[in-house]
């Protein structure tokens, strides 16, 4: 998410899904095995700009079931890279590593339906989808469930719960743009809580671990 603003409808916008896509990408092949294999091979050749490779290595493991395949394969349909940009075929790799739990792959499957891209808008869907990533400690989308929730949109409005969201995110950002903006979304939802209220964000926000949902 390139900037983050007050959740609207439109909190997401199409650059800022591929933005963490790509980061994420990277962050993969930075952490990847040093012992070669067609994931890895694949994310070699991404990186090369041998796009039509990654095609050709990803697609077997995706078909097959690999939930880190089908996320890097719905990358590229989102990106239009080695494929024709398709969003709805990428939605539907998200959604199938999403359901395996992978939090990255949850987070543009939330994205996807914040926005309406590749699948019908939904801001129900939205937050179910953001709250699965948020669980597993995704930073971008517990600050959009937060967001979410002090709208009271796709959820119930609940001041206490967009704190707690918040408060994570906050401590989990490197010094900058974003963690700025979270800072001033913090201070907005404050400025409407009584003192009971704070406290009570903040002890959920101490109680909280992540929770991998991937086996």
């Amino acid at each position: 998410m390139a900037s983050l603003k007050r959740y609207d409808g439109d909190a997401l916008t199409k650059a800022g899904v591929r933005n963490l896509v790509s980061a994420l990408a990277v962050a993969t092949a930075l952490g990847a095995s040093a012992v070669a294999g067609p994931l890895e091979d694949g994310i070699a050749a991404y990186h090369e700009q041998g796009y039509d490779k990654a095609v050709e290595l990803w697609r077997p493991l995706a078909e097959k079931g690999d939930a880190t395949a089908q996320y890097f394969l719905g990358t590229l349909f989102a990106e239009g890279k080695g494929v024709e940009q398709n969003d709805a075929t990428a939605f539907m790799w998200f959604q199938r590593a999403a359901n395996q739990g992978d939090a990255a792959a949850q987070y543009n499957v939330g994205a996807s339906y914040a926005e309406g891209t590749g699948v019908q808008k939904s801001s129900a869907d939205a937050a179910k989808w953001f709250q699965r990533a948020a669980n597993q400690g995704l930073i971008f989308a517990q600050v959009n469930l937060g967001l979410l929730y002090a709208a009271g949109n796709g959820v119930p409005q609940d001041d206490v719960e967009a704190l707690k969201w918040f408060e994570l995110a906050l401590f989990a950002l490197p010094a900058g743009g974003a963690r700025s903006d979270v800072a001033r979304a913090m201070t907005d939802v404050t400025a409407k809580m009584t003192r009971l209220q704070i406290e009570q964000a903040k002890e959920r926000e101490r109680g909280w671990k992540a929770q991998s949902e991937v086996k």
